[in-house]
């Protein structure tokens, strides 16, 4: 192990330890709306990239309903495994309606069967996010220069090398987990973000994607 996956390491057993220490997740957009996320959403219609929170994850439940609710479409992970076990190759699967951003148990996996379910269209394959205009990904923290600390299983950074042109990607996490630029070790397979949503609102960084 490098040094870098070494201090990923270090991090995530510290961040992991801090997030079973709240006493619940924070929901997102359960109360009021996300400070700057009206700003941008694309038009309804068009198809958003998120995820269905697990265990101690800030809860996306609220914000997938909200996003539902303006006319998105939402396409979350779908597992692609062999017999359906484990983070797979990269592919997604559209909810269809609002009723199904519903809580996840903490101790189930993010990832859906590839059987079509209640509520859901067919798994699509790892290039249908390129359609995505906004892309959600969960972090379990995140600097300002864009680098974004995973669970470590590779899926996302496999996952976001289908992105389209001026997709814009935010890092989902809480809000004390976003850090200056610089702080968190990278490698030279993670791909970058271009800001962070917390409770607290839209944060873009300054990074040159963003300067384009």
């Amino acid at each position: 192990m490098d040094h870098a996956a070494w201090l990923k390491t270090v991090w995530r057993g510290r961040i992991r330890a801090q997030r079973r220490d709240r006493p619940q997740p924070d929901p997102l957009g359960h109360q009021q709306p996300i400070p700057g996320l009206a700003a941008v959403l694309p038009d309804a219609g068009e198809r958003v990239a998120a995820f269905e929170s697990v265990g101690s994850e800030p809860s996306t439940v609220a914000l997938l309903a909200g996003l539902a609710a303006d006319g998105l479409r939402i396409l979350v992970p779908a597992r692609s495994g062999a017999g359906g076990e484990g983070w797979g190759e990269p592919a997604w699967v559209e909810v269809l309606t609002a009723t199904c951003a519903l809580p996840v148990p903490p101790t189930a996996s993010r990832l859906p069967s590839q059987a079509v379910q209640p509520g859901r269209g067919q798994v699509l394959e790892a290039e249908a996010l390129g359609q995505c205009q906004l892309i959600l990904v969960p972090a379990l923290a995140v600097d300002r220069s864009g680098t974004r600390l995973g669970q470590g299983g590779g899926w996302y950074d496999r996952a976001l090398t289908h992105r389209g042109p001026g997709a814009l990607t935010l890092a989902v996490c809480y809000p004390h987990e976003v850090l200056p630029g610089g702080v968190l070790p990278r490698e030279t397979h993670d791909l970058m973000v271009d800001g962070a949503l917390t409770a607290r609102g839209v944060e873009l960084f300054d990074t040159p994607q963003n300067a384009l």
